[in-house]
């Protein structure tokens, strides 16, 4: 599509916390994908909200602002919530203009932006889209189907780190709808989308009172709590499978020992917020119970749903032997319950991660295992210990796509200075 068909504007707004480095490449994938589409770039406005980081981040955001970014430097951790409002006050535009809320780790690749902006533009009963995410640029591991945490499914979630059974279950249900959902190359409507890249009218944000997110949510449930708001309105949430985003899997929030403290509290905070809100204060009270025992049962062992194969340490991706012949499903996961899991389709005996997304896999203990697309019967299952060279930075737009569409990123004609002269 031709950036003619749709003139939409796009304000961009990012919330930075010590990830400078990777809002640096979204910005520039974000201007270069713009450009290649034969957009103006006075339709395309990007804010960047640094949240306080501790860690100086000045090298990033003065070339953000280089790039034409507005950049505003918070005193304080506004929450991601918070940062993004604040974002979104800097920016401008008429009702049917496009807002897009996007993590610092992500990468936008060829093709996800026409077709989220004329997803959007031709269907006014549609309120927020977001795209086919992975965490490499070949789009092999995906990332996984979003549910909606129901009362219902937080309980399933915390049961499953009870015992193999109670993971098994709910291995099975979740497996129910991930495998289209990793199927999809087109829209498919659902009642939950990934908070890490959503694009909504300016419309809707209006209808929501002016702000895209409820800052009282100060880490995590403000994208759930958004999209039940927005299904009140009586609109509809579309996930587009032909949209597709690279996100570097939890390099903007971390795994492990990097989400312990302030981090775990603001999460606890807004879960017990919003199973409050939306269940009562004897539902929220009930979800606290069985999140704190979920913890507990964890805690325990995390129970394994599969006999593994141990490898031990690899440095280089394994070439995995699968038992029987025909499509399938690989799963990633740090946990044996495999709860949210990252997952790649293809069909054949063997299956090896791409150096591509091999490279991005965190340096921990990784459980993988391959089903049957079509039954879901186990075809193997191994853990190992993931070392060696982990990449650590963004990808450029050159390393993706080459010299000549790296040569696209100009500078913005939209940005002004925060607090100063532009």
């Amino acid at each position: 599509m031709s950036g003619s068909e749709h003139s939409t504007r796009l304000s961009a707004l990012i919330v930075n916390f010590n990830s400078g480095n990777f809002a640096l490449r979204c910005v520039e994938s974000l201007i270069a994908m713009w450009a290649l589409e034969g957009r103006r770039p006075q339709d395309l406005e990007i804010v960047v909200v640094d949240n306080a980081s501790p860690v100086d981040q000045e090298t990033w955001l003065d070339h953000l602002e280089r790039l034409g970014a507005t950049v505003d430097r918070a005193d304080d951790n506004l929450g991601y919530a918070g940062g993004m409002n604040r974002a979104f006050a800097h920016t401008s535009g008429g009702p049917d203009d496009v807002v897009a809320i996007l993590n610092p780790d992500l990468f936008i690749l060829e093709g996800a932006l026409g077709t989220m902006l004329s997803y959007l533009a031709d269907h006014p009963d549609v309120g927020i889209v977001d795209p086919k995410v992975s965490i490499d640029p070949g789009r092999e591991l995906l990332l996984p189907r979003n549910p909606l945490p129901t009362l219902v499914e937080h309980t399933r979630v915390n049961l499953a780190h009870r015992s193999t059974g109670w993971a098994r279950r709910y291995s099975r249900h979740r497996l129910r709808g991930d495998v289209p959902f990793h199927e999809s190359d087109g829209p498919v409507e659902t009642d939950m989308l990934s908070g890490c890249c959503m694009f909504m009218r300016r419309a809707t944000i209006a209808r929501l009172g002016g702000r895209p997110m409820d800052d009282s949510f100060p880490l995590y449930y403000e994208d759930t709590d958004l999209c039940r708001k927005v299904r009140a309105l009586g609109l509809k949430l579309v996930h587009m499978g032909n949209a597709p985003v690279l996100h570097y899997w939890s390099r903007s929030a971390g795994i492990g020992s990097q989400f312990e403290g302030e981090p775990a509290r603001r999460y606890h905070y807004s879960r017990n917020l919003y199973f409050t809100r939306y269940y009562g204060r004897v539902g929220g009270r009930f979800a606290r119970w069985i999140g704190d025992k979920g913890a507990e049962w964890a805690t325990r062992g995390r129970m394994a749903m599969h006999e593994f194969e141990h490898l031990g340490e690899v440095s280089e991706a394994p070439v995995l032997e699968l038992d029987g012949d025909g499509p399938f499903l690989v799963e990633a996961n740090f946990s044996p319950a495999f709860l949210l899991s990252a997952g790649t389709l293809g069909e054949g005996r063997t299956f090896q991660f791409s150096p591509g997304a091999w490279e991005w896999m965190f340096p921990a203990r990784i459980y993988v295992r391959a089903l049957d697309r079509r039954t879901l019967a186990l075809r193997g299952a191994w853990t190992f210990d993931r070392v060696g060279h982990v990449r650590e930075n963004g990808l450029t737009v050159e390393e993706v796509y080459g010299a000549q569409v790296q040569a696209l990123i100009e500078p913005l004609p939209t940005a002004h200075r925060i607090g100063g002269v532009a």
